[in-house]
Formats: C-alpha cells, sequence, structure tokens
C-alpha cells in the first residue's frame, strides 16, 4: 500500500467525465508505552511545561510553505491547498497554504478511508464488551444467539465466507473484492462489466442512488468475485469493511451510522465529526473545505459526493481538531476502548509490519489512518512516545496516479520535517 488508497486511474477519469458534463515493519505496539502515557499526558498539560507556541510557528510555516509551492509549481491552473494540524506537549499549531480562505482546525473535509479506524474501533468496542469475537468466522452464531454474523442468504454468499474471520477483516487478510479500486471484471455477464460499480450507477442511472450494505455485499456474491484465500496476503480492501459494517449492525441492532455516532462520537465530543449515508446528503457541515480533482491542467471541485456507497469504509466527514480528539482519546485509553483492546489494533501480522486492526503505521510519523477521496488526501498519526498528534489534509487531488503518488510521498517528508522542528 502506498501511504494513501488512491483510487485507480480509470476510476477517476470515468468520474471526471462524468462531472465535467454534468456540472461543469509495523512496529509491534510496545503496551508499556500505553500504560505510561497517562503520565506524559498529566505532564503535557502543564502550562509552566509548554515554550510558547510562536517560538515555531514561523519554521512550521515556511517548510509547509516551501513544500507545497515547489509542488504545485509542475501544476498550472491547480486549485487546493494543505492544512496541517499538530496537538503535542509544546503546543498547537495549524498551518496551512492554499486552503479555502478561514480555513481553520474546525473545517470541516471528507476523511475518507480515516473512517476505518472508526469502524474498527466499533468492532472492538462489541468485542470488549463480549458481543462479538475476532476470531470468530463470519459464519459463527453471534454470541447469545442463534443469528450468524453475516446474513445467511444469497446476498451475502461471498467466496470463502465459512473461512473468513473478522479479525481477517480488519487487517485486510480476507483477499475480499475491492468494488472501490477495482473494475468489475470483463467476464461478468453485467451492464456495468469492466467499470467500476459506484461510478457507474451514479454516472448512469442516478446521481443521488441510494446505496446500501445488503447492495454491495450482493455485487460480491452474485458474481462471485475474490482475490483468492483468505489468511494468506494483505490486501487492501473496502469490501472487507463493507462486511464489517454490516456486522456492526446485526450485533449491536442500530444501523452502522447510529452506533457509531452513539458509542464514539457522542462520547467522545465529536462535535464536528458525522457519518452520511443517504445518497441524497452530498454537501458537507459549514465550514467546509472544497475539495479539487485536477486533470489537464483543469482543477475541478468535486465536494458535493455520494458516499452511501462507502459505508463504513470511507464515509466520514470531520476536522482536524475533532481528528486529534479522536486518535489522541483511542491511543491514550479514553474513547471507550480499554488499553489491551488498543494494544491489540496497534498490533500487526508479521507478513504486515503497517498495518494492525483498523490502524496503519508509518515509520517516522506513528499510528493512526490515511484518507483519499477524490478531492481529499488525508493523514492523521499519532506518536506515543512524545503524545504528538498530526493531522494533514490536502484539497488538491492530482488524476495522475505518479503526481498523486509523489504528493502522498512529499506530505508525509513535509510531516517528519515538522516533527522534527518541534525536536521529536
Amino acid at each position: 500500500m502506498d501511504v494513501y488508497s488512491i483510487r485507480s486511474n480509470t476510476f477517476i477519469m470515468q468520474f471526471t467525465r462524468f462531472f465535467s458534463l454534468k456540472f461543469s515493519t509495523m512496529k509491534s505496539s510496545r503496551f508499556f508505552l500505553l500504560l505510561v502515557l497517562s503520565c506524559i499526558c498529566l505532564l503535557s498539560c502543564k502550562k509552566k511545561d509548554n515554550p510558547p507556541a510562536d517560538n515555531y510557528s514561523q519554521d512550521l510555516q515556511y517548510s509547509l510553505d516551501t513544500t507545497w509551492q515547489n509542488f504545485t509549481a509542475q501544476l498550472p491552473n491547480y486549485q487546493g491547498g494543505l492544512g496541517v494540524y499538530i496537538v503535542s506537549p509544546k503546543g498547537t499549531w495549524f498551518v496551512s497554504s492554499g486552503l479555502d480562505a478561514g480555513a481553520s482546525a474546525g473545517s470541516h473535509f471528507r476523511a475518507a478511508s480515516i473512517t476505518k479506524s472508526f469502524t474498527a474501533a466499533a468492532i472492538m468496542l462489541l468485542d470488549q464488551q463480549g458481543k462479538l469475537n475476532i476470531d470468530d468466522t463470519v459464519t459463527d452464531l453471534i454470541p447469545g444467539t442463534a443469528m450468524p454474523y453475516l446474513p445467511d442468504d444469497t446476498s451475502y454468499q461471498i467466496p470463502y465466507k465459512n473461512r473468513i474471520t473478522i479479525r481477517q477483516l480488519l487487517e485486510h487478510r480476507a483477499n475480499i473484492f475491492d468494488q472501490v479500486n477495482s473494475p468489475i471484471p470483463y467476464t461478468v455477464s453485467a451492464w456495468y462489466a469492466g467499470q467500476f460499480y459506484s461510478m457507474a450507477i451514479v454516472m448512469q442511472v442516478d446521481r443521488y442512488h441510494q446505496f446500501t450494505l445488503d447492495e454491495m455485499a450482493r455485487l460480491i456474491s452474485r458474481h462471485q468475485l475474490t482475490y483468492g484465500e483468505p489468511g494468506i496476503e494483505h490486501r487492501y480492501s473496502n469490501g472487507g469493511y463493507t462486511l464489517l459494517a454490516k456486522i456492526i449492525e446485526r450485533v449491536s441492532g442500530k444501523p452502522y451510522h447510529e452506533f457509531v455516532t452513539d458509542e464514539l462520537l457522542v462520547s467522545n465530543q465529536l462535535n464536528e465529526t458525522s457519518l452520511p449515508y443517504l445518497g441524497s446528503d452530498t454537501a458537507l457541515p459549514t465550514p467546509f473545505l472544497h475539495g479539487y480533482l485536477y486533470q489537464s491542467s483543469t482543477a475541478v471541485d468535486i465536494t458535493m459526493f455520494n458516499m452511501s456507497c462507502a459505508i463504513g469504509e470511507g464515509n466520514v466527514i470531520s476536522s482536524f481538531r475533532d481528528l486529534v480528539t479522536f486518535y489522541r482519546n483511542l491511543f491514550t485509553g479514553k474513547a471507550g476502548l480499554n488499553p489491551t483492546q488498543v494494544s491489540r489494533m496497534m498490533e500487526c501480522p508479521v507478513s504486515n509490519e503497517s498495518y494492525g486492526l483498523g490502524i496503519k503505521y508509518i515509520e517516522g510519523l506513528g499510528y493512526g489512518h490515511t484518507g483519499s477521496q477524490l478531492g481529499y488526501l488525508a493523514v492523521a498519526v499519532y506518536d506515543p512516545t512524545n503524545d504528538c498528534m498530526i493531522i494533514s489534509e490536502s484539497t488538491l487531488y492530482p488524476q495522475d496516479q505518479q503526481a498523486n503518488k509523489a504528493l502522498g510521498k512529499e506530505v508525509v517528508e513535509l510531516l517528519k520535517s515538522m516533527k522534527q522542528t518541534l525536536g521529536y
């Protein structure tokens, strides 16, 4: 996996044509870090230990401006910008370049695959409560019921179903077909063969089509789409997190968005975070950052988008400061999960040292996740050794995959440099 879960080039080209016509060696978590983190947090709260934020503001702004200007110099007529929010024992900073006027740490944006950390936390909370066991297969019965985790009907007859565990879904080792990043094979007997399913529906049927979890699972089942046997390799899959959202609903008895809101958003006071699930709910709460797709020296505003196809894997809308609160609470045991559960999320299989259970590790930055949605590229990372949390959001999304990957690498290197500026 690259820094971002990049949408395929074909997918982006399909969307651009439609939109323009219509609208112009993860490191294993050291358990002792979690035990001493409360001490770190206590120390960080003492004002006398915090040097003035202005000691670093100029250097941080200069680093961001330089990086952004150097990258965008190759992109004529671009729109969009980059914002970085840092919260650490040494202070709090928000710096930006090229973002909408008035952009702040409270500005909303699509956080895309950062949604997976919320989904994973919800699953681990249910596991903590004894309402599920992440080492069960998806065909096992939900504890205390006669109901399996996934329905036993035609919509959920996914390949290798009786061998797939909840843990494998969390760590992307179930080989579930990824309906976001993989086109439907040409061999499939359907009008959308060779296309990306959700985009085909939005482009050719209804821009506001109401996608459902059952519909996305039925797509996989009907055509028996798979990458192979589960448990053999790490293969990133949005489809796997679609199934996890369904499991959350069946175990909790609530719609996905309601359970996550009740158990994570409300309890952590994430008042700037939401989980749109209606096909007609395409807007962002104000204030928000406009997102731009850049193609052939042209920038297209694609802020308004139907995210009902991405429930559980990429539909979250949040802000810089809300994501700081969520991840800091999560990794310090204050989000509702105990330290044991958090430690399990941060650990990873030997075959993949950068992804645990809904948590990604980025060398030199820390633990969190990245997100990629047309118009938005996000990074959220927390370093438990120094209690430093960083959120970055780019509202420029290059269509060219090489430029997209280059932007991801530039941002990661910038964030590392900023940490070094702060002495971390």
